[in-house]
């Protein structure tokens, strides 16, 4: 009996103690925002606040720009572009998992995507790029 109450608690408490060593798993599904653009949002919003970037919020609250881009709500996410010199990316990063209707130009001076999930690879994407356009300011 008490082995059934520990086994289901196990995967729990393994989860628990490797979620960084576990990110594999996002293969198998999205995060609990998927596909809803309005959470989507919120979270890139308060990422880029707590990065440092001056951004400018329409009255709907559902846009925001900022020097190097403009981000807004979608149907099915949220949709985030990016303007600057020499983008440090590659096509690759704008088509991955949990992003949509990804492209950049040849000259990589800008970039646009629809994210549908708010996973650990959407935060490092927008770091990087944070990071490379948002350092003279």
């Amino acid at each position: 009996m008490g082995d059934s109450q520990r086994k289901s608690r196990d995967l729990d408490h393994l989860m628990e103690q490797n979620s960084t060593e576990l990110d594999f798993l996002s293969a198998y599904g999205g995060s609990s925002s998927e596909g809803d653009g309005a959470a989507i949002f919120a979270a890139l919003r308060r990422f880029l606040k707590a990065g440092g970037v001056s951004m400018t919020l329409d009255k709907k609250e559902t846009s925001l720009r900022f020097d190097f881009g403009k981000a807004s709500i979608e149907d099915k996410g949220c949709f985030i572009s990016f303007k600057g010199k020499n983008l440090p990316l590659v096509t690759s990063d704008v088509q991955q998992a949990g992003f949509i209707q990804g492209s950049m130009t040849k000259s990589r001076t800008s970039c646009k995507v629809t994210m549908v999930e708010w996973g650990i690879e959407q935060r490092r994407f927008i770091e990087r790029l944070v990071e490379y356009l948002n350092h003279d300011e």
